[in-house]
């Protein structure tokens, strides 16, 4: 939320941080990941904001020539926790000229790799790829489908429990439910003491399923709100997980080119809109292409799930010997730019993106730059083939 200074409305680094989580969900990191707002105070004002690929020196010198108060970058700085802070360390020498220059500092990592419209996105919109769709969905929601057998009478004694337990909420609207009539049959045991019934004898009574939606850390607090109404000895109820039939997030994209073009073609274009300093590919220079798997940065975990009839090349950062090796005797053709090349170009990307989120914003939102003059640490050398000749004397 924006705050007011005076008669002003601020833009403040808290602000910036929110519209970059809901672009991409920092829930979405792997646990692994270190994402989110990671220096500065979410209080600060922001003006002017930088989009770059990870901090370094030059970023820096990038960000205080803008005048920017905050850097949005792919790769966090702080990666793993810290036990010191030295400035004779890399990051340690960074991180200190952020604080001392008051720039704050926003990390949008495997989240973003994990929306349809992040690094991979990105990456896609460079060959004009269509019908784009998430190469590795992330199947399961983080909610859970509740589902619990109750009398009619006290129907909405329950439906008002799982409510205050956390439940049954849909944006905002709150004890949404879906009730359904049937008939509910047992047979109370020995030692039982029912409600309805005596036991031994078959009872047929009439019952509602009620079915909400539940976060899965609240289903605990919701079992035991629902337990304190429900006239039952023993409820009847399910827990199910739930799947997305059309997942919105998860890693890579698979699309098809406007048309089918050989495999070095696409390379070499590629080359030329990532401003690769080499791109290689592994499979026949010659092969016509057109159904691509795009991931970004290094397809290695993604290369199992990956075929010949299921994509005709995958593009992508970097692969490991091995998996190299192993994308060839398998037939696919691969597409390999380096690592910085194949995330660079995220930043214009996603600062249209941020530009549009916050277009609303007091006075606009702050201005957004980007930074991409980015190389990988290994660099190709040309290497001039020696050719022997002979004087005769």
């Amino acid at each position: 939320m924006a705050k007011k200074s005076g008669a002003a409305v601020r833009f403040t680094l808290g602000d910036l941080s929110a519209a970059v989580d809901a672009l991409a969900p920092f829930r979405l990191a792997y646990d692994w990941d270190n994402v989110g707002l990671q220096i500065g105070d979410p209080a600060a004002s922001v003006t002017n904001v930088l989009i770059a690929l990870e901090v370094d020196n030059d970023a820096i010198d990038a960000a205080v020539r803008v005048k920017a108060q905050a850097i949005v970058a792919h790769h966090p700085l702080i990666f793993r926790p810290l036990k010191n802070l030295r400035e004779d360390s890399v990051s340690g020498a960074l991180i200190a000229r952020l604080v001392r220059g008051k720039i704050g500092l926003i990390a949008a990592h495997t989240n973003l790799d994990r929306v349809k419209e992040g690094t991979n996105g990105a990456l896609a919109a460079a060959m004009d790829l269509q019908d784009t769709e998430i190469l590795e969905p992330l199947p399961l929601h983080d909610d859970l489908k509740f589902v619990v057998f109750v009398p009619p009478e006290n129907s909405l004694s329950v439906i008002d429990a799982i409510h205050r337990g956390g439940g049954a909420m849909i944006g905002n609207y709150s004890h949404c439910t879906f009730r359904s009539t049937g008939s509910g049959t047992f047979i109370p045991g020995e030692g039982a003491d029912p409600t309805i019934g005596v036991p031994g004898k078959l009872e047929q009574t009439p019952e509602d399923r009620l079915e909400a939606v539940v976060p899965e850390h609240c289903i605990r607090a919701v079992l035991e709100k629902v337990r304190d109404v429900h006239p039952y000895e023993t409820m009847g109820y399910d827990i199910i997980r739930l799947f997305d039939a059309e997942p919105s997030y998860g890693l890579g994209l698979i699309g098809r080119l406007p048309v089918a073009m050989k495999l070095e073609a696409l390379a070499q274009a590629l080359h030329k809109a990532c401003d690769a300093d080499a791109t290689s590919i592994v499979g026949r220079a010659s092969t016509r292409v057109r159904r691509i798997a795009v991931v970004s940065g290094s397809a290695g975990g993604s290369l199992a799930g990956l075929s010949p009839a299921r994509c005709d090349a995958v593009v992508t950062g970097e692969l490991g010997y091995h998996m190299a090796a192993e994308a060839r005797d398998r037939g696919l053709n691969v597409v390999l730019l380096g690592h910085a090349a194949s995330e660079k170009i995220f930043a214009p990307h996603f600062a249209r993106q941020l530009g549009n989120k916050l277009a609303d914003a007091p006075g606009g939102g702050p201005k957004l730059h980007t930074h991409t003059r980015y190389r990988d640490p290994a660099q190709t050398v040309a290497v001039r083939s020696a050719t022997k000749t002979s004087r005769r004397k």
